[in-house]
């Protein structure tokens, strides 16, 4: 079965939890060759740190579990493996099927028994509105993985950098009255520069960009924070929170007012 992996953290009851999502099979949704309306969740023990997460010696034994279990069962026919969430001293694996006897009978040669459900999912929510990162689980482990790359670089994280937010509206109206936001006073930035009309922003759309200029040190939770909070703004003026960068500047910020 082609895999093909989305792992982010989160939080999930108040507990830190690692997802795994199999993109691969997201185009099997609209194929008239899955037809999978079943989703069968089970779980995996294994001993928990203090974060809830696998303990050091724990790592290699529990994966090797879940590929026990994955292969085993996506041998069978019309059976899709979904993704895990690792939490709270347990791996919850999902799974898309029709032949649940067959899979509980494959299940149980294994003994992986523990929290089985079975649940009828027609429209897969639980994968695409469960298993999935959200928008902002996905900018919060981008963030994640900028600050593991310069770390890796040799880059102190309590230097002073350069950070630059990008945003996009489809309509003016909507990008002024988000410069122009209240709740933007609450944040300090060097600059915010935004353009007079649609920019290229791919090979489809045309859209206005406004940035945010700020320099932060990125040793504390802070930039996290503004993350979330420009996420939710920009949804609350209709527009799209993209991300940010740090140490250099778009080369188009010469359209910017």
């Amino acid at each position: 079965m082609d895999q093909n992996w989305q792992t982010y953290r989160t939080l999930v009851n108040d507990h830190i939890a690692i997802f795994s999502a199999n993109l691969a099979i997201f185009e099997q949704f609209s194929s008239e060759a899955a037809k999978l309306s079943k989703v069968v969740q089970f779980s995996i023990g294994y001993c928990a740190d203090e974060n809830g997460l696998p303990q050091a010696e724990e790592h290699q034994l529990l994966f090797r579990n879940i590929l026990r279990a994955l292969t085993n069962l996506s041998a069978l026919s019309d059976t899709l493996y979904a993704g895990h969430i690792v939490s709270n001293g347990k791996a919850k694996l999902y799974f898309y099927t029709n032949d649940t006897d067959a899979f509980i009978q494959v299940l149980n040669g294994l003994g992986y028994t523990d929290d089985l459900d079975i649940q009828d999912d027609p429209n897969w929510d639980i994968y695409f509105d469960f298993l999935l990162p959200s928008p902002l689980e996905s900018k919060m482990n981008a963030t994640e993985e900028i600050l593991d790359l310069l770390v890796r670089n040799g880059r102190d994280l309590a230097d002073i950098f350069l950070v630059e937010h990008t945003f996009y509206f489809e309509d003016k109206e909507n990008l002024l009255e988000f410069i122009e936001s209240a709740e933007l006073d609450d944040v300090s930035f060097n600059a915010l520069k935004y353009t007079d009309e649609p920019v290229p922003v791919n090979d489809e759309e045309m859209l206005y960009m406004a940035k945010i200029e700020q320099e932060l040190t990125l040793n504390n939770n802070e930039i996290f924070t503004l993350v979330e909070k420009f996420e939710h703004l920009a949804h609350q003026y209709f527009g799209e929170y993209v991300g940010w960068e740090c140490d250099e500047l778009e080369p188009n910020r010469g359209q910017l007012n």
